[in-house]
């Protein structure tokens, strides 16, 4: 009996010590803390897309292009065979199969003469459809005005435009005809030159989501790993980089191990809405302090039945039609809800979703929530 009491008792002391050891690394990582790449949380300031743009022609449009009302459709076109050796008047390019569109394109950093890039087209004039359009040749320009790709091909609406012409205006679109893409239409003409450090053999990165606690968790892997005085943090976007003398003639290899390297990336508490689409997209840790809430639908239908009306036998006029119109109300009314405070995002959603509102009405208690500052977040409206 002594033997296992005493066996009772070591158990309950081990059991006590692994509780303790668990609960002191659960206090050394904290739960908010994230490990992430520095690459995917931070970009080298100055490496950065460029954007074109040019002005072109669409040909080859099955009557769907600009209408001769568009007047600097047919002046372009004139130019164009200008160009090629033939004179024409505005008389001889009354044509629905050309289509005045503007192109642009991205310009990657670190692009090479001949590489190819997507290019975008968009109509300019009244053109329905750019169908079965082919892009001809259109000059890209930067912006300091400089020519730094081409673009030419067909045209890619993803969708469609069909009509029936004995039907007068029947007709059926998918998708947006009036502006399509080109891929791999960009020919690049001129080699980007984008360097990677300063004279003085120093560098910044820049954080794609600005936070104190990711760049001072930056600055201090990056100390670490290629010694002190490497990395300084100047503000909450950017770290300012020192090369080490080993990687000042080799600044690829340098990024391409600082990009690797595991940090712990700070979260920010932070609500996304489009009111638009009703999208509502919640991130990091959000709390809801203690808060009722009453939320009520008000719906309200109107219907209008047209109804033919014959001529009588006292009347001379002929039929007509009378317009019936119905308005009815729906208000559905639900109690008050009261929550706890709830510290997690997903008792903050479950808590949410007990009233069963759409998405909309959803954006709209969280306004109302971040007004009346039970909502622990950042509310952005896009």
């Amino acid at each position: 009996m002594r033997t296992m009491q005493g066996m009772r008792s070591i158990l309950v002391r081990m059991a006590a010590a692994l509780t303790a050891v668990a609960l002191a690394a659960c206090v050394a990582l904290p739960a908010r803390a994230q490990s992430v790449r520095i690459k995917d949380v931070a970009k080298v300031q100055g490496v950065a897309t460029n954007q074109l743009v040019g002005y072109g022609l669409v040909t080859g449009l099955a009557g769907t292009g600009d209408s001769t009302s568009v007047v600097f459709t047919s002046k372009t076109i004139q130019n164009l065979l200008q160009s090629f050796g033939l004179s024409t008047s505005s008389q001889d390019v009354r044509t629905r199969n050309v289509a005045a569109v503007v192109v642009t394109a991205s310009l990657p950093p670190f692009a090479h003469s001949g590489d190819t890039v997507d290019v975008t087209v968009s109509t300019l004039g009244d053109a329905t459809s750019l169908q079965g359009g082919t892009l001809i040749l259109t000059s890209l320009r930067g912006a300091d005005n400089q020519v730094y790709a081409t673009a030419q091909g067909a045209v890619s609406i993803g969708g469609y435009t069909a009509s029936n012409a004995s039907a007068g205006a029947n007709s059926v679109t998918e998708n947006h005809p009036s502006a399509g893409r080109v891929p791999g239409g960009g020919l690049i003409a001129r080699t980007v030159t984008t360097p990677l450090q300063q004279d003085n053999g120093s560098f910044n990165y820049v954080l794609l989501q600005p936070d104190f606690n990711t760049a001072a968790n930056l600055a201090r892997a990056l100390n670490q790993r290629f010694g002190a005085s490497t990395a300084h943090a100047d503000d909450e976007g950017t770290v300012r980089v020192q090369l080490p003398l080993s990687y000042r003639s080799d600044e690829v290899d340098f990024l391409a191990q600082a990009g690797d390297i595991d940090i712990h990336a700070g979260e920010i508490a932070k609500v996304v809405l489009n009111e638009r689409t009703g999208t509502v997209v919640m991130g990091g840790d959000i709390t809801l302090a203690p808060v009722a809430i009453a939320h009520g639908n008000l719906s309200i239908t109107i219907t209008t039945t047209n109804t033919a009306v014959p001529s009588g036998p006292f009347t001379t006029a002929p039929g007509q039609t009378q317009t019936n119109t119905r308005i009815s109300v729906n208000e559905q009314k639900n109690k008050l809800v009261y929550f706890q405070g709830e510290p997690t995002l997903a008792r903050v959603v479950r808590a949410l979703n007990t009233l069963g509102v759409s998405p909309r009405d959803l954006i709209a208690i969280l306004q109302a929530l971040h007004a009346s500052g039970a909502l622990q977040a950042d509310i952005e409206i896009i």
